[in-house]
């Protein structure tokens, strides 16, 4: 049966109807992907620009504060925000932003405190507040200063993805239980001076600080991370305490770095790190392990009058400056592979050295002159077994000294000891002071025919003959030689020469066979 008209145009209503539904349906999918896809790659405000925010007043958030649970999402708050009396119930603004200056100062929060996702387009003020639950400011976007100084998280206090474009200051703050800082940017200067960190971990890993951080006179009683970070200004960390280990693996600090009078109680690892300026370690306290190696010193590294008191890693790092290790007292250290820039120098004056593991070669050539230094030195090469280091230590520092010496009696004895023995260290010197006795005196034999005989030869026969007469007075004795006249005395000399070089070279010999 055949359809008729009627039926014909219902279909082909239908099929018009279900082709404007998938079209409907697809322009709706592709809108939303569109949104989602602006969304994820806006940093600043992904979620709030993409979805229309209502406008409230400060006012009726205070008004709500005061009395119940305050909870808002995707709000812009209009007016300046103060909140003067404790907050009993949980304060929640979200994907948010405050348009005009925040002020929670002296406030103590009894509930939770969540910013997430939520811009302070003017300054934020939490001086002296108490967080007594969780307090999470994480992606939250400070863009006027932003001040927690005084304040307290006995709970938690989570930063991670904030951003803070001006001043952050956190000055004289306690984190009772942990504090995170991951990912966080620090535009303007970051001030943690004089603050306390407890309880579980404190993570400042992967921060980012565009201008100087603070956090001299700090406490970490807790573990502690900058793994990652990038200090791109000075970095003050002075006088500041770790109790539980901390980790500045791979963290970059471009300005000064200072750690002066620091305290490191448990392992430091700096490994792979780069101080693009000065690090000054002065007066600084290692008592647990500490590991620099692979680490880049593009400056000077000073850790004068430092205690090394566990084992330290400074292997293969890289100094382009001085190293400073004065008064340094250094119970176990490992420096092999270490590199030294064009000019550096190693300083190791009054150093108290128990175990300093390097090669002689390493830092011969870099090592500024102290005899306290060479002295302890010589004596850990000996304690290390390392007797050839010690060796050319021990003539490093004779010679050196020698050279500094006045001329005089002292100067005299110093310069014939280097020349017939090299200090009591290098024997084939003895051996060619020998040679060269022998043919000084073969050559007065030669030159004035002192051997009875020598005028009836003459050419290389009597240079031979001069020669083996020379070697059998050093060698041997003079007595029963044809020598005439006053070459009888010349031969007596020699053989005395000879048996001292004799002596000396068998002395040296033997103390190089038994040390």
């Amino acid at each position: 049966m055949c359809p008729s008209k009627l039926d014909w145009v219902s279909d082909f209503i239908m099929d018009l109807s279900e082709v404007v539904i998938l079209r409907i349906f697809l322009l709706l999918v592709i809108t939303l992907t569109a949104l989602v896809n602006g969304a994820a790659s806006d940093n600043a405000l992904p979620f709030l620009e993409s979805f229309p925010l209502r406008e409230i007043s400060a006012q009726e958030v205070m008004a709500n504060a005061n009395n119940s649970l305050t909870v808002y999402d995707r709000v812009i708050i209009n007016g300046d925000l103060f909140l003067n009396n404790n907050q009993y119930n949980p304060l929640r603004i979200t994907n948010s932003v405050f348009k005009d200056n925040v002020s929670c100062k002296g406030v103590t929060f009894y509930g939770d405190v969540n910013f997430e996702n939520t811009t302070f387009q003017k300054n934020a003020i939490f001086n002296e507040t108490k967080f007594l639950t969780a307090a999470n400011f994480n992606a939250t976007r400070f863009l006027g200063e932003a001040t927690f100084n005084m304040s307290r998280f006995p709970d938690s206090g989570t930063f991670d993805f904030t951003y803070f474009n001006r001043v952050a200051n956190f000055e004289s703050v306690w984190f009772d239980k942990f504090a995170t800082f991951y990912n966080a940017t620090f535009m303007g200067d970051a001030q943690f001076s004089f603050s306390e960190f407890n309880g579980a971990y404190a993570n400042f890993e992967s921060v980012r600080c565009i201008r100087d951080v603070y956090f001299y006179g700090s406490q970490f009683n807790t573990y502690c991370t900058f793994a990652n970070a990038r200090l791109e200004k000075n970095a003050d960390f002075h006088a500041t305490k770790y109790s539980n280990g901390v980790g500045f693996f791979q963290t970059w600090i471009f300005g000064q770095a200072d750690f002066a009078r620091s305290r490191f109680i448990a392992d430091s690892i700096f490994s792979q790190a780069h101080f693009n300026d000065t690090a000054n370690f002065l007066s600084t306290n290692f008592d647990g392990p500490v590991f620099f190696n692979d680490t880049v010193f593009c400056k000077d590294a000073n850790f004068d009058n430092s205690q090394f008191q566990a084992p330290t890693d400074i292997s293969y790092a890289v100094f382009n400056g001085d190293l400073k290790l004065n008064s340094t007292k250094i119970v176990r250290m490992v420096l092999d592979g270490a590199t030294f820039g064009k000019g550096s120098r190693l300083y190791l004056a009054k150093a108290d050295i128990n175990r300093l593991i390097v090669s002689w070669s390493q830092i011969r050539d870099i090592l500024s002159f102290d005899t306290a230094a060479y002295l302890s030195l010589i004596k850990n090469y000996k304690d290390l077994g390392q007797s050839n280091d010690a060796n050319e230590c021990y003539y490093e520092y004779r010679y050196l000294n020698q050279v500094r010496k006045p001329i005089g009696f002292s100067k005299f004895l110093d310069t014939l000891a280097w020349l017939t023995c090299g200090y009591g260290v290098r024997p084939h010197y003895a051996l060619f002071c020998g040679m060269v006795i022998i043919l000084i005196f073969s050559f007065i034999y030669w030159t004035g025919r002192g051997v009875e005989g020598f005028h009836d030869i003459h050419g290389h026969q009597l240079m031979v003959a001069s020669l083996f007469y020379s070697t059998i007075a050093f060698t041997a004795n003079s007595k029963g030689l044809p020598l005439r006249g006053h070459y009888k005395y010349l031969g007596i000399a020699e053989g005395i020469v000879g048996w001292l070089l004799m002596a000396l070279f068998l002395v040296t010999l033997g103390r190089l066979i038994i040390g």
